[in-house]
């Protein structure tokens, strides 16, 4: 079993833990409104007589079932939430027994190369024309819609850094260096054991054939 599938079989599992706890949460919030449907509703307990006990062994049961489906009830929450983050961290990742692990991190580097090629180019063209050039009609480069209002934020929240003039942030072509680093010597790792996988099946397939 691959790591994807024991995660996959994790969030199933929470998923059921948790459609468990809804079932209990409702019927305790049911159990607390048959606990209290006898005492109509504002009428006072009254000291001393005989109903007191009973009723106050009611509302009793009631606030227990109350608590006991608030409980329930977070804890349901709490378990889907988990499977939900973990289907999200999934569709994002990529585990290195994935069949196409390879494949996927030569794609993801491919793309983070070309998001780093487009950033110096944004750069390039705001430091020639400046951004208020680049967001008027006809522009000599052409910024899309997320670009703009990213640079647009930038200004607002970091005005220091000057993206009117300046453009990205040097940190923002950083930080996708190191992404790229890391992606191309996690994909060296695979590249090398699937080599050393490839070599152990070769000399196994070889002393098989060995009279």
């Amino acid at each position: 079993m691959t790591y994807r599938e024991r995660r996959e079989r994790r969030a199933e599992r929470l998923r059921g833990w948790a459609g468990k706890r809804a079932a209990k949460s409702i019927a305790a919030f049911s159990g607390a409104r048959a606990a209290v449907d006898g005492i109509p509703f504002g009428q006072p307990i009254l000291v001393g007589h005989h109903s007191e006990a009973r009723h106050r062994a009611a509302l009793d049961r009631h606030d227990s079932r109350m608590r006991q489906g608030f409980e329930h009830h977070e804890k349901a929450v709490s378990m889907a939430s988990k499977a939900d983050e973990i289907d999200r961290q999934a569709d994002r990742a990529i585990y290195s027994d994935d069949p196409d692990a390879i494949e996927q991190l030569e794609a993801r580097i491919t793309t983070l190369e070309a998001e780093r090629a487009r950033l110096k180019a944004c750069n390039v063209a705001i430091r020639k024309h400046g951004l208020q050039r680049l967001v008027q009609p006809d522009p000599p480069f052409a910024l899309t819609d997320d670009e703009k209002r990213e640079l647009l934020k930038l200004m607002q929240l970091c005005p220091y850094h000057h993206a009117d003039t300046k453009g990205f942030p040097s940190y923002a072509l950083q930080n996708l260096g190191g992404n790229i680093t890391r992606q191309r010597a996690r994909l060296a790792g695979l590249k090398a054991d699937a080599a050393q996988r490839a070599r152990v099946r070769e000399t196994l397939a070889a002393e098989s054939e060995t009279p």
